[in-house]
């Protein structure tokens, strides 16, 4: 293989190279590449191919084309390509316990590249190191400075911006499981404002960013801290309204990031919530010239939505930001949130509507997240059908599935219909494609307790055990395929497997207990000690898919959970064998009446309320 660089390359070359290489040696293919104006553009035919390209992005998505066109067998092809957007960014979260290795990180940037993608994203509240301050990401797995250092350096070399992604207001409460911090906390997860040690911390914060990052682009966060003021603050200054709290703060934290050189970018939620009384996605929001000239004009508000499926409603907020700022920007979602398995289908249509919109509002600046709420128990690698589809929007105009397929398995090897099966541990027939958001039934399926039987009244019986037979018999199939994304598949196949057998075994328990058939019961006891054995089957894979992609802090939180799962199933097969052998004439677990979790009139089991997603409310009623 040959490589002529007619243009201003010389520090992509090597890595140029290392993604050719998966051409098969022997090819006598000769790539031209030279750096202009025009956007991109790649031709190849027979043995040579040309790759012109004005930003490095596009140098490394045109060799994303060459690897598709050579394992295609395409003789000739070619493409010309504009970016719908100035910047394409992809935000994995490296907060809620699942800290991406190293190894995994520089994966995620060569398969980014690929795509086509500028800017990288590591959101991190505490899990970066900051000197003088020890307990600062303590056994949280945090980056050391060492690590970053060389993930900006490797991200660089394919044309990648690593931008740092911090907290600089709330999400902090990590650093709150420590003593040493009790001097800059308010309530909850919140900094105490208005306190020269917070300022002092928040300097060390964007000092370290700034020794340890080339971008001069930070995203200070600031999102959901609805109770700023509220706690220690208002013991130390007395009541004050949280807009001017917030408006003081902001500005002391704007004067620290241009101190060190810094743009600043953060989430838009709390100037909407305080203006509204409360809400975010709302309409009709008026926005004066009075509150306009409070917000920052030097930083860029990013509209979060990972909800909408209404086009319209899109433009709308959009409109209300531009009314806030001349500086906007959208962040959307890859739904890896609700539990281990992912919500794919919803993400792509959201995503369809949410970039069309942005495109039609002059936006510039998009984000796709990969949040890991309440333990980041899904892989990080599932969300690669959304971050292709974000890329083909930016890149093509294109989202269908018939051109994201062939580009989503070049650039990273995965099998988008594969994929799309991930999604079906939470589609249950009652919750049909593309699903509800916020909450998975294969999450509460999982932790609900079979003798507690906190979700019973929003199971079906009939249909959910089927259901998850056939999940477990698609992914196991896929499975037996092999290939680099085989744990992804086995790990939802071991949880479909084992869902099968459990999901409605607390009802089954709790009939044939109010009907006092003992013989049933004796054989249910077996059936929880048959699910206890298939949770421990399940909880091994998870390990073994964490450390495929994570660094170890943050799987002992899944130890706890998963194994209490197993406990509690052999728990309830002892309770019911004391009760069958006589040992006990009752059951009080069994003897509660099984109540909806609505306070609506009988909505019946297709309704859950979105605040149960949470491990600690789907276990147990009571308090961990």
């Amino acid at each position: 293989m040959k490589i002529t660089a007619n243009g201003q390359i010389g520090q992509y070359e090597h890595t140029v190279k290392e993604l050719l290489s998966r051409i098969q040696k022997g090819s006598n293919l000769h790539v031209e590449i030279t750096q202009g104006e025009g956007g991109l553009s790649v031709s190849y035919q027979g043995e040579t191919a040309y790759i012109t390209y004005t930003q490095p992005c596009q140098l490394f998505r045109g060799v994303g084309y060459l690897l598709q066109w050579h394992e295609e067998g395409r003789n000739q092809a070619n493409v010309m390509e504009q970016p719908a957007f100035e910047h394409l960014t992809y935000m994995v979260d490296c907060s809620r316990n699942a800290v991406c290795s190293f190894d995994y990180v520089r994966q995620l940037i060569r398969q980014m590249a690929l795509m086509g993608y500028d800017r990288l994203m590591l959101y991190t509240e505490d899990t970066y190191e900051i000197k003088d301050y020890p307990f600062f990401g303590y056994l949280r797995g945090r980056y050391s400075q060492e690590e970053l250092w060389a993930l900006d350096e490797y991200a660089a070399s394919f044309g990648i911006e690593l931008v740092p992604c911090i907290q600089t207001l709330a999400h902090l409460n990590g650093i709150f499981h420590w003593r040493e911090f009790d001097s800059v906390h308010d309530t909850a997860d919140i900094l105490c404002c208005d306190l020269d040690e917070t300022y002092a911390l928040i300097e060390a914060m964007v000092r370290t960013c700034a020794e340890t990052f080339h971008s001069r682009v930070l995203n200070i966060g600031m999102d959901e801290a609805e109770m700023i003021g509220r706690g220690a603050y208002l013991r130390k200054f007395g009541y004050q309204e949280r807009f001017d709290i917030m408006e003081r703060h902001l500005k002391r934290v704007l004067e620290i990031c241009e101190k060190y050189g810094f743009t600043c970018m953060m989430w838009s939620d709390m100037f909407f919530k305080m203006l509204s009384g409360g809400a975010y996605h709302t309409e009709g929001l008026e926005v004066s010239e009075e509150i306009r000239s409070r917000i920052p004009q030097n930083v860029e508000l990013i509209y979060w939505d990972y909800y909408g499926r209404d086009k319209e409603k899109y433009g709308k907020m959009l409109e209300q930001h531009h009314a806030l700022s001349d500086h906007i920007g959208f962040a959307g979602g890859a739904w890896k949130w609700n539990g281990f398995a992912p919500l794919m289908r919803h993400s792509m249509m959201a995503s369809r509507l949410a970039l069309e919109s942005c495109a039609e509002h002059g936006i510039q600046n998009v984000l796709v997240t990969g949040w890991g709420d309440n333990g980041g128990e899904a892989a990080q690698s599932v969300v690669l059908p959304v971050l292709s589809l974000y890329a083909e929007y930016q890149h093509a105009r294109r989202t269908d599935d018939a051109w994201i397929a062939p580009r989503l398995l070049a650039c990273t090897g995965a099998i988008l219909e594969d994929f799309m099966e991930l999604d079906t541990l939470n589609l249950t027939p009652d919750n049909p494609s593309p699903g509800r958001v916020s909450v998975g039934p294969a999450k509460y399926l999982l932790y609900q307790d079979v003798m507690m039987g906190i979700f019973d009244r929003h199971v079906d019986p009939d249909t959910y055990p089927a259901h998850y037979e056939a999940c477990c018999r698609r992914l196991t199939e896929i499975t037996e395929k092999g290939g680099k994304y085989a744990y992804l598949f086995r790990t939802l196949a071991a949880l479909a497997d084992l869902l099968a057998v459990k999901c409605d075994l607390g009802i089954r328990i709790k009939n044939t207990y109010d009907a006092g058939d003992r013989e049933e019961l004796a054989q249910l006891a077996e059936r929880c000690r048959m699910a206890a054995e298939k949770a421990a089957r399940f909880h091994e894979e998870v390990r073994r898919q964490w450390m495929q992609e994570n660094k170890v802090f943050g799987l002992e939180v899944l130890d706890i959970r998963l194994g209490g799962v197993k406990e509690r199933l052999l728990r309830a097969a002892e309770r019911l064998e004391a009760l069958v052998s006589g040992e006990t004439d009752v059951l009080e677990e069994l003897e509660q009446e099984r109540l909806l979790l609505d306070h609506r009139e009988n909505p019946g089991f297709r309704t859950i309320p979105l605040w149960d997603n949470e491990w600690a409310k789907i276990a147990t009623a009571n308090t961990i």
